[in-house]
């Protein structure tokens, strides 16, 4: 298969963002993985065709910057999907200053930084960017306000940079999903505890997303078919924020 179109993922060796990665390398596009953990990402980086791993934290600043390094050496670029993120939750009394830090630096500013890095490499291929947030930033959650403004954070920035970037030619969007079965759900159930069946319930389709059904709203977003669509924010969530 002809290679396409360039894509970077961060938080591309696992969940969402690896799946996301395996739909668009069937589409045609080189994907380029994104990830903290080195061994997950050699194991991505065989899972998935056509695709790179290039280690970066992106709370690093060095590391970002040798990302763009390498980026620049690599061409251009027309797609740039920012699903990294951590999860916790927690009374807002009880929540260290240091939790708040952690959230922030991935959540939020690890998510700006990385598409910042990036866009000049996307303006050359006037492309499209996917930031990934969730349920959480349209409907609050019980002890989920530190999370939940994290992901309202990121919301807000795509829809503004939406509106920076049009007369780019690029296009930015989010997606908001609800509960994914990925590691970080199961992370998250192993920490704060509970089930994927009592997270079932709580939904009118009366199950969880799979991380292929979010992949897929990632690549439409990222493809002409959804030329016209930007600034939206895309739940993905089950009819969870309908109830």
């Amino acid at each position: 298969m002809d290679i396409k179109k360039r894509v970077v993922i961060s938080g591309g060796t696992s969940g969402i963002g690896l799946a996301t990665a395996d739909i668009l390398s069937k589409e045609g596009w080189e994907t380029v993985l994104i990830g903290r953990n080195e061994a997950r990402g050699r194991l991505a980086e065989k899972e998935v065709a056509n695709s790179i791993f290039i280690p970066c934290d992106v709370r690093k600043k060095e590391d970002l910057t040798q990302l763009a390094e390498k980026i620049k050496k690599i061409g251009e670029i027309y797609g740039i999907v920012s699903s990294a993120g951590i999860y916790k939750e927690g009374l807002l009394e009880n929540v260290k200053d240091e939790e708040i830090k952690e959230l922030f630096d991935i959540n939020v500013f690890g998510t700006i930084r990385f598409i910042r890095e990036l866009l000049p490499f996307l303006k050359k291929g006037k492309g499209s960017i996917v930031t990934v947030a969730s349920d959480a930033a349209i409907q609050g959650n019980v002890q989920g306000s530190l999370y939940s403004a994290t992901k309202g954070a990121v919301t807000a920035f795509t829809r503004s940079l939406a509106l920076e970037l049009a007369t780019d030619g690029i296009r930015a969007n989010v997606v908001c999903p609800g509960d994914v079965r990925t590691p970080l759900l199961e992370n998250q159930l192993k920490i704060y505890g509970g089930t994927t069946e009592e997270m079932e319930n709580l939904y009118p389709l009366m199950r969880i997303a799979e991380p292929e059904e979010i992949g897929n709203v990632i690549a439409f977003l990222l493809s002409e078919r959804a030329s016209f669509i930007t600034g939206a924010i895309i739940p993905a969530d089950g009819g969870l924020t309908d109830w």
